[in-house]
């Protein structure tokens, strides 16, 4: 993925869940409606229209959107990981700042912050490079961080990959290689056994995700394209369509034309 993308979301658009997603890490803005969540801490968050916070995918539960008039909207301007871990390196002097907080709320009332981050999607729409849309993205970071220091041990949190999140991250930019787990531990940084204990610590099978992530993708394909099945077998690792076709059925119980068929009826 880019460094920095922005996505629109609704109550239309809701899909069946990931069955091994990877954390979304990156700024969510309610633009209608009233988004009510659980943090880390196990606290009860209201996000109201307009308001906006720093958010991990991974720290929120018990979801719950509320549609005031029409649908539920939200923006979210997703940032890499590398993004995060950049800002760090500018600003390792920092020290931790204790709090039991885990979600700290900004609204248009935070005039600079609220105006840097409409300069970013403006800069996004109209294609700027990813190294301007980084820097501002960095600068961003650091007016939230002027407003609330203790968002710095949230930063470094979600910096840090575990085994299992770099292994999807992976799959995911190389869905279309040949995957084996011989071949990727070494660009894990590790031996194809680590891998495997790692994974299996997390009640993990490397093959099994791997064939997840390739037929979730294919779905999406499937979804938003007008690409025929073999072009997405190819595209997703499979050498073969029937091989495509019975792996996908093995998941969603349909072959995939019998899938794109009742998506579209």
């Amino acid at each position: 993925m880019a460094p920095i993308e922005l996505h629109q979301f609704n109550t239309q658009k809701r899909r069946k869940s990931d069955r091994y997603p990877i954390e979304r890490n990156g700024i969510y803005i309610v633009t209608s409606g009233q988004f009510h969540y659980c943090d880390k801490s196990g606290k009860n968050i209201i996000l109201n229209t307009g308001e906006f916070l720093l958010y991990s995918s991974g720290d929120i539960s018990k979801v719950k959107m509320v549609n005031n008039e029409g649908n539920f909207k939200a923006e979210i301007l997703v940032i890499d990981v590398s993004v995060f871990q950049k800002f760090l390196t500018y600003t390792n002097n920092i020290k931790h700042v204790p709090s039991e907080r885990e979600s700290f709320i900004f609204s248009p009332a935070d005039n600079s912050i609220f105006k840097m981050l409409t300069l970013i999607k403006e800069q996004l729409v109209e294609g700027a490079s990813d190294t301007s849309l980084e820097f501002l993205v960095l600068a961003l970071l650091s007016e939230m961080l002027n407003k609330h220091p203790e968002l710095i041990a949230v930063i470094r949190r979600i910096s840090v990959l575990t085994t299992s999140q770099q292994l999807i991250r992976y799959v995911e930019k190389n869905i279309s290689a040949d995957l084996t787990i011989d071949a990727v531990a070494p660009e894990l940084g590790m031996s194809s056994s680590t891998l495997k204990r790692k994974l299996q610590s997390d009640k993990l099978s490397f093959a099994h995700l791997v064939k997840i992530k390739r037929i979730n993708y294919a779905a999406t394909q499937l979804r938003i394209t007008r690409k025929t099945i073999t072009e997405i077998a190819y595209e997703t690792g499979f050498k073969t369509a029937a091989h495509f076709s019975s792996t996908f059925k093995s998941i969603h119980g349909s072959t995939p034309k019998e899938f794109r068929e009742s998506i579209q009826a």
